[in-house]
């Protein structure tokens, strides 16, 4: 008897406990509760635009978190050649760096990390291609913080080339 007293007493406390653990809550309130305590702060460098001015390729890229040191630009495999790299500030201002270029990539190191807070745009000028008009280049964008090992993505810059027209 003692045994069945026990049993049946077990079995009705796992159950009224079953009952409370599954018994659903208000997802509204606590979505809204949390919500009001969850920033999202973004800091990273991140391209900003990107496009075609005559022959010259152009990627605005804004660095923010922390500085800047280098930027490496995977080339298209479509991409020829091109004549000159310049990079400026916002303001059209050359800033000093010195680049490294091979099939695949452009390497930039800055003489002066860029700042947290500005922009930058690098400029492909005298940009050649082997295809015909009116595709699309995608090129890969990576960088180096002040501080940190190693490089972090930026983004992929989309270049659409124009249509010229042939009258």
């Amino acid at each position: 008897m003692k045994g069945l007293i026990y049993g049946s007493l077990s079995a009705l406390i796992l159950s009224t406990a079953s009952t409370a653990i599954a018994t659903p809550t208000n997802s509204q309130q606590i979505d809204s509760s949390l919500s009001s305590q969850i920033a999202y702060t973004v800091n990273v460098p991140s391209i900003t635009n990107s496009g075609v001015r005559n022959d010259t390729h152009f990627i605005k890229v804004s660095v923010l978190g922390m500085s800047v040191q280098d930027l490496m630009i995977s080339l298209p495999n479509q991409m020829e050649r091109f004549s000159n790299v310049r990079v400026v500030d916002e303001s059209g201002k050359e800033i000093g760096a010195k680049t490294e270029i091979t099939k695949e990539r452009l390497s930039i190191t800055f003489d002066q990390p860029v700042a947290s807070g500005s922009s930058l745009e690098v400029q492909l000028t005298g940009v050649q291609t082997k295809i015909l008009d009116g595709r699309i280049l995608l090129y890969g964008v990576t960088a180096k913080r002040t501080g940190l090992q190693g490089e972090i993505p930026v983004g992929t810059a989309r270049i659409d080339l124009p249509y010229k027209n042939s009258n």
